[in-house]
């Protein structure tokens, strides 16, 4: 068989390309230190590659991750050791302030050294990161806490988002409450039934500030200024109850008492899911304003949100209806107290007043001068019937002294059971302390006995009932026409007796009070008035010797300094003179038996009321109410307020707060500094772990260099080979045969 020239040529072509192409591939391969460069080249390897290099970009994106995280931590841990650091400074600044004599003026300065802290320390919080709040949850507020003064420019409430630290108890309540999570390569999961990120499988990188610096009180109540609203203006209010949050509306009333019903059945609507479901109890407003839940944190933030307001609750017609309107930006400021913890509020302590003592306390209502009411601490078979009696004594001297002008309260509810306050005004409550003159004369003993009157033209035919503290059954009385009040009563009550002008005594003389009666038919209760009588025993007083006790007669309160006489005429004459020193000839009428004086006021419309000295050492009667709150930066603003007021007591009572506050603190640091390892341990895995990933890519990627040149090289001998054979392989031209 003949093999053409052609045949020949076509063959060595083909065989001196194909050298060249695997001389260039082999060259590529070492210039570029890759062992392909296409996937079609080795598709097995270019898979597993492709695998590699998703891992490697997943490992940095972890390690990016990891160092923000490590970033936010660091910061987080460096600004609560200040914090921490600060937190001492408080303390010491408190305990100077309560441990040393000080005057108004210092209070002061010490009250400006805590605002100054507490500002120091809102400062801290605001720290941000990359353009982020540390301690602003996963919001983007570069500043989310704020401090807002009050009416007299003192620094009084802490912010978090817009919101008060105490309005709610619970962290996550607060606005941008929700964490913010990255994957940091430990397998993050998905919850299949709520969608969200399983937080367990990722890193937290937010911090919610209400959480670290503490929010919500011991207890709270919060006070609408009635006196502000105004009649027929529509008012919105964000109420939080528990840790609940509702925003209600409403449409003031030309009667406050209408006002009133229209806020609770605003409050009944919005609440009336989570209180079936058992969450809270109801929140109610009472007469002065004060908005409760029993057993649970109330407190009311002015909404500044403007909308529009679909359904609101009216009173129309005297009743409640809801109606829709469309009205936008309705929402009318009102008057909130109680924001922070420390309040304006005073109460009587009932665990320091002992049964049938006469106290005597001044009450100061906004800028009028002080009245001072004397009142008798209740009797019962109980504490409960004890403060009840105590608190209807108290209501019953309040309204003598000051009637309806104003009309001075002391609540009975259970959240604010003892708190005094009237519409429109602050009230300041005191003990009666000082003494009566330089030579603290003795004090004699004066015996009040308490009566309780009714206007016998009050009982009409009907069944009445009485229920008198200590007696089990209430006294039932059944009135016909004609019949009269007492004789029914004297029949059926027993060891009690009721007077023709309608005082009820016991019949031993001893002193009662407390005595409720209402009218069985529609439960309507009787109005009654308290009496207390007088005496005072000049027996057993030494002759020469100083003797005082305080009157109060009318609104006028005097001190009485008289001397013993030689006898009892003697020192009663004495007793005169300084009566009518005080309050004028005939004013107060004395009269005398057996040596036992008794007092009667010469006008019915002014009544008597008389005290012996009451040392505060002893009986601390009256103290402010007590709300702690369980921020730490509100609880400095506190403190400051309490130093202002000169109230040692309440300032003393926030160092422990202080201290278990930044032993909280130490345990939130020592948490970062958990989470720190738990970062450089990541970041020190994921750094081995891309060791591994790069060696493994090289294996599948990068070329075998000795090998490469050795096979190039083979390669280029072949073809230089190829190239020398041509002379045999290629014909002779016409050009050779010439030559």
């Amino acid at each position: 068989m003949r093999i053409t020239n052609p045949t020949i040529l076509r063959g060595y072509n083909r065989d001196l390309n194909r050298l060249l192409t695997l001389k260039n591939r082999s060259e590529k391969r070492i210039t570029s230190n890759r062992s392909f460069s296409r996937a079609s080249e080795a598709p097995l390897s270019a898979a597993k590659a492709l695998n590699v290099r998703k891992s490697m970009y997943l490992s940095a994106q972890y390690k990016e991750n990891l160092k923000t995280a490590d970033k936010f931590y660091t910061e987080a841990e460096t600004s609560l050791i200040q914090v921490s650091d600060k937190m001492a400074q408080i303390r010491e600044t408190i305990i100077a302030a309560c441990n040393t004599t000080k005057d108004t003026q210092d209070y002061a300065i010490y009250a400006q050294q805590l605002e100054t802290s507490a500002k120091e320390l809102c400062a801290i919080f605001n720290t941000d990161s990359a353009e982020r709040s540390i301690f602003g949850g996963e919001g983007d507020d570069p500043s989310p806490f704020e401090i807002i003064n009050d009416s007299s420019g003192f620094a009084s409430t802490v912010l978090y988002h817009g919101v008060p630290v105490n309005a709610m108890d619970n962290y996550r309540n607060f606005p941008y409450s929700k964490d913010v999570l990255i994957d940091i390569g430990i397998g993050m999961e998905m919850d299949q039934q709520t969608q969200e990120v399983d937080p367990q499988s990722t890193l937290r990188i937010s911090f919610n500030g209400a959480k670290v610096s503490g929010c919500g009180t011991e207890k709270g109540v919060a006070d609408v200024d009635l006196s502000s609203i105004k009649p027929n203006r529509i008012y919105c209010l964000d109420v939080y109850a528990g840790n609940v949050k509702k925003t209600i509306a409403f449409q003031a009333q030309a009667d406050q008492k209408d006002t009133i019903d229209v806020v609770n059945s605003a409050l009944e609507n919005a609440f009336k899911k989570e209180v079936d479901d058992g969450l809270i109890k109801m929140p109610k407003m009472d007469a002065q304003g004060v908005i409760s839940v029993q057993d649970g944190i109330c407190c009311v933030v002015n909404n500044e949100t403007k909308k529009t307001i679909n359904r609101l609750t009216v009173m129309k017609n005297g009743a409640i209806t809801t109606e829709k309107v469309n009205r936008t930006n309705v929402a009318e400021k009102l008057v909130v107290d109680n924001d922070s913890g420390y309040t304006n509020k005073f109460k009587i302590n009932f665990d320091n007043l002992k049964e049938g003592q006469q106290y005597t306390i001044d009450v100061t209502v906004g800028d009028k001068d002080p009245v001072t009411i004397v009142f008798t601490a209740g009797t019962g078979d109980d504490a409960a019937a004890r403060e009840d009696a105590t608190i209807k004594n108290i209501q019953a001297a309040l309204d003598s002294a000051f009637g309806d002008d104003p009309k001075v309260t002391i609540s009975e509810s259970e959240a604010t059971r003892g708190i005094f306050s009237t519409e429109g005004s602050t009230v300041n409550v005191a003990v009666k302390n000082e003494p009566i003159n330089s030579d603290d004369p003795l004090s004699p003993k004066i015996t009040g006995t308490s009566t309780m009157k009714y206007n016998p033209d009050s009982f009409k035919a009907g069944t009445y009932s009485f229920k008198i503290p200590g007696v089990a059954n209430p006294v039932e009385v059944t009135l016909a026409d004609g019949d009269k009040i007492n004789e029914k009563f004297n029949a059926a009550a027993g060891d009690y007796t009721m007077s023709t002008t309608g005082i009820i005594t016991k019949k031993d003389g001893s002193s009662i009070t407390g005595i409720v009666c209402t009218n069985t038919a529609d439960n309507s209760t009787v109005s009654s008035s308290h009496k207390v009588d007088y005496t005072l025993d000049l027996n057993g007083m030494a002759e020469g010797k100083e003797y005082g006790f305080k009157v109060v007669y009318g609104n006028t309160v005097k001190d009485i300094v008289f001397t013993a006489g030689a006898d009892a005429t003697a020192t009663k004459a004495n007793l005169d003179t300084a009566l009518e020193e005080a309050f004028g000839a005939g004013a107060i009428k004395t009269n005398e038996a057996n040596g036992v004086v008794s007092f009667e006021s010469d006008n019915d419309k002014k009544s008597i009321a008389i005290a012996t000295k009451i040392s505060s050492k002893e009986n601390k009667i009256v103290e402010r109410e007590r709300i702690y709150s369980n921020n730490y930066i509100q609880l400095t603003l506190d403190a400051a307020r309490a130093l202002r007021n000169g109230d040692i007591d309440y300032a003393n009572g926030c160092i422990d707060r202080i201290v278990s506050a930044n032993e909280n603190l130490l345990v939130e640091i020592a948490d970062l500094g958990c989470n720190e390892e738990f970062i450089s341990f990541n970041l020190d895995r994921i750094t081995t772990r891309e060791e591994n990933l790069a060696e493994r890519q090289n294996d599948l990627e990068v070329v075998d260099a000795k090998k490469e040149i050795t096979l190039w090289k083979t390669y280029e001998a072949l073809y230089n080979a190829c190239l020398q054979m041509s002379s045999s392989v290629v014909p002779n031209s016409i050009f050779n045969y010439i030559s």
